[in-house]
This record gives C-alpha cells, sequence and structure tokens, in this order.
C-alpha cells in the first residue's frame, strides 16, 4: 500500500530547529534595529501649544511651574517652545 503522506518529511532534527531559531531571532533583531528608532521618535515628539490649549496665564493654583512636567527654566517635556512659569495647559499634573 503507498504512504497516506507521499512528500511527508522526517522529523525536524534539533541541530536544524536551532539554526531556524537562530535565523528568526537574528531577524527579529534587525527588525527591531531598521524600525525601532522612527517609533521611538515619534513617542517623544513635543506637541504644540494650541494643542494642548497653552495660555500664558495660570489656572487659579495649576501653573506649569507646579506641573510635574516643567523643566526649568523654561520648558516642558510634552509641549515645544519656551514655557513660562506662570502658564497653565491641559496637561497640567501637579508635582507630588
Amino acid at each position: 500500500m503507498a504512504d497516506a503522506y507521499p512528500y511527508a518529511r522526517e522529523p525536524l532534527a534539533r541541530r536544524h530547529f536551532l539554526r531556524l531559531g537562530a535565523v528568526a531571532c537574528g531577524g527579529a533583531a534587525i527588525g527591531v534595529g531598521l524600525f525601532g528608532p522612527p517609533f521611538a521618535d515619534a513617542a517623544t515628539a513635543k506637541v504644540s501649544k494650541q494643542t494642548v490649549g497653552y495660555q500664558q496665564t495660570p489656572k487659579g493654583q495649576a501653573r506649569c511651574g507646579t506641573c510635574s512636567f516643567f523643566q526649568a527654566p523654561s520648558s516642558c517635556n510634552y509641549v515645544d517652545g519656551p514655557i513660562n512659569q506662570s502658564g497653565w495647559c491641559t496637561l497640567y499634573k501637579a508635582k507630588t
């Protein structure tokens, strides 16, 4: 009687399996190297003042100088351009 699977392969040898795994890991590492930096840069891009409703005056007790994202003397981790310590935007988060 003929074999039911005439094109069936022999079981995968351990050495061949390890070689395929190494090639797959190398391909993944190259993929991360090629596609990683642009996505990382996009994640750290700052937004415009108009996008976050930035204003030069505080909103009550909330002001950029007391925000956890403010970087002295006049910048922010998330908002582009110079920031006034007395300013305010919708991203405001009080320092803890």
